[in-house]
């Protein structure tokens, strides 16, 4: 664990307060605890090892500045005591979590606390590997029993902080959209705009359509009685009528001799 992971997942104390709820409201982390740490860990406490930086640095510009003519290398030795401001902002930047890490009432249970940050900001690794979380777990559950305080059912899932947090929302990563619904989605909205047009064309038909419109039905409906008086017939009517015809004809001829 180091200050880079500190500014990064406490860099506001809105921050701090989304990934610290949690494990409040679960009776991980106590209401004294959470007020501490939500004013402490986003507060200037972060800037220290850039303070003394430019302290140290500011101070060895001015004494070269001071005794110039008599000092070689002026530029190396403002370099060198800025790098070792640095160097002491780091020392007093953790001595000072050492002394807010004394004024918490459960150091241990803020141990879990900072691994479920760790996680909440989906890192997988565990933040103190040589800690055994699950016996750390025990000894804040048997201790909160004896004061007679009993741990939300939450705090389990907080525990497994992948089933119940999703951890894009402290990372600011997106999560992945479905791209198989997007063809769906431009070929409905492509189709809704045929639709739309073709019903405005059909609202705004012209007489001259409507007059092409009557002409064809006409022209169509000549045709169908054009074809009725030339239908196919009974093949039986037919030659009984072929039959009674050569019949009239001996007939008549009969009738002639």
């Amino acid at each position: 664990m180091s200050k880079g992971w500190f500014d990064n997942a406490f860099s506001s104390r809105a921050r701090a307060e989304t990934l610290l709820r949690p494990d409040l409201e679960s009776g991980l982390l106590s209401p004294r605890d959470y007020a501490l740490a939500v004013s402490f860990l986003p507060g200037p406490v972060r800037y220290l090892p850039y303070l003394h930086t430019a302290a140290w640095g500011a101070l060895a510009g001015v004494a070269v500045l001071r005794f110039k003519p008599k000092v070689r290398f002026p530029t190396s030795i403002v370099g060198v005591s800025a790098a070792t401001g640095y160097g002491a902002g780091i020392v007093h930047y953790f001595s000072e979590h050492k002394r807010f890490a004394r004024q918490l009432e459960d150091r241990e249970a803020f141990l879990v606390v900072l691994d479920n940050v760790n996680r909440r900001l989906g890192n997988t690794a565990p933040l103190f590997p040589q800690v055994d979380r699950d016996r750390i777990m025990e000894r804040i559950r048997k201790r909160r029993e004896e004061h007679g305080e009993v741990l939300d059912a939450g705090v389990d899932i907080v525990t497994d902080i992948n089933d119940s947090t999703d951890s894009t929302s402290f990372t600011g990563t997106p999560p992945p959209t479905d791209a198989s619904h997007e063809p769906s989605a431009r070929q409905k909205s492509t189709w809704d705009a045929i639709r739309e047009a073709n019903a405005r064309a059909s609202g705004r038909n012209s007489s001259w359509d409507e007059l092409r419109q009557r002409h064809e039905r006409q022209r169509t409906a000549g045709r169908v009685q054009q074809k009725e008086p030339v239908e196919i017939q009974d093949p039986r009517a037919q030659a009984q009528a072929e039959f009674d015809a050569i019949l009239e004809v001996e007939r008549k001829a009969a009738n002639a001799s």
